[in-house]
């Protein structure tokens, strides 16, 4: 209905704008006449009548359907066609139809088919042109339509993963109250960052790589009151874009599964390497942590790694790459992501702030 509506309106301007431009060329003197106006739209109907053959018919039936050549030879039959109607029109059978107004052709047969094949050719535009906007539209809506399926599907997806913050995060707790240490308020500060972030910042389509740094940050600190003193925590961070954004929520369950499948329990040679660094619009996140003898870890990673793979897939197809191996002691995962530097946006400066 809209289409159709549209199609109207600009058929409609096309042909009020024809009318004046003809009239203007077809007065008889330099006062505007009846016959005037008589004459120019009984001329203009022709013309509309050769469009519409073209555009109604022709168009749809042989263009669209890729029969080239036929429309082609066709539209030229339709132009001579109507170009002779129009001159025998004015010439003979309008003396018969209109007695008394003397009409005469004012144009010979070739004057007529320029006239012609200009309206057809106009009016060929016109609904190209259409027709393109239509697309477009389509277009607009099917990719609208498919963001919507991503943004949901994502949500899906990260509705999973937030809760694994919150158990983990309240186990922490748990653990510093047994012993009474002074140190559970810092926790609990630390802990509240976390699923303030979590739940009003996962929704986010881009957040800045900085912001996804200091929560990372967060749970680290948050997961060193429940590991071995010994154990070896390092975090590398290096942007070279202060700009740089990413999806939220992608680097934490990695990093959560480096603690719950490599650290605790373990009292020697316990690690967790953790790299996250952007340059040119390319962030490298590295981590690796020891393997337990007595754990056996599923390189495929269980539902945490699909969970992660999934939204991958969904965020940046075919400009993601995540290697996971290991090896006897250790267990290794490497994700590249082609994101872009751009300047953040005000709701995540806002948000920042």
């Amino acid at each position: 209905m809209r289409v159709a509506l549209r199609s109207t309106l600009v058929y409609s301007l096309f042909w009020a704008l024809a009318f004046v431009v003809l009239l203007s060329m077809f007065m008889t003197s330099s006062q505007m006449q009846w016959i005037d106006y008589v004459y120019t739209m009984i001329f203009m109907l022709t013309l509309m009548a050769a469009v519409e053959v073209n555009e109604g018919y022709l168009r749809r039936k042989f263009l669209k359907t890729g029969k080239y050549t036929l429309w082609i030879l066709l539209t030229v039959v339709n132009i001579n066609a109507f170009a002779l109607f129009n001159h025998i029109l004015f010439d003979t059978l309008i003396d018969y139809i209109l007695p008394g107004y003397y009409f005469i052709s004012y144009y010979d047969y070739f004057d007529l088919l320029k006239f012609f094949a200009s309206f057809v050719g106009l009016g060929s535009l016109i609904g190209f042109s259409i027709e393109w906007f239509d697309l477009q539209e389509e277009r607009q809506k099917i990719a609208s339509l498919e963001k919507e399926k991503v943004t949901a599907e994502f949500k899906a997806l990260v509705s999973q993963v937030n809760p694994h913050f919150l158990f983990n995060g309240l186990t922490v707790l748990y653990t510093l109250s047994l012993k009474d240490s002074r140190e559970t308020s810092s926790a609990i500060i630390k802990l509240s960052d976390i699923l303030r972030y979590v739940i009003y910042r996962s929704n986010d389509e881009k957040v800045s790589l900085a912001s996804e740094a200091a929560i990372l940050k967060d749970y680290i600190d948050l997961q060193r009151y429940r590991v071995h003193p010994t154990t070896q925590i390092d975090f590398v961070e290096s942007f070279l874009a202060n700009n740089a954004v990413v999806a939220p929520m992608l680097f934490l369950p990695l990093v959560e599964n480096a603690f719950k499948h490599g650290v605790h329990g373990e009292t020697e040679n316990a690690f967790v390497r953790i790299a996250l660094r952007e340059q040119e619009g390319v962030v490298n996140f590295t981590i690796a942590n020891n393997k337990p003898a007595s754990v056996k870890t599923d390189v495929d990673g269980g539902i945490g790694l699909k969970n992660l793979k999934e939204r991958l897939a969904l965020l940046y197809p075919q400009r993601h790459s995540l290697v996971i191996s290991e090896t006897e002691k250790v267990f290794n995962i490497e994700l590249q992501i082609t994101s872009r530097s751009d300047y953040l946006d005000k709701s995540i400066q806002s948000n920042a702030g």
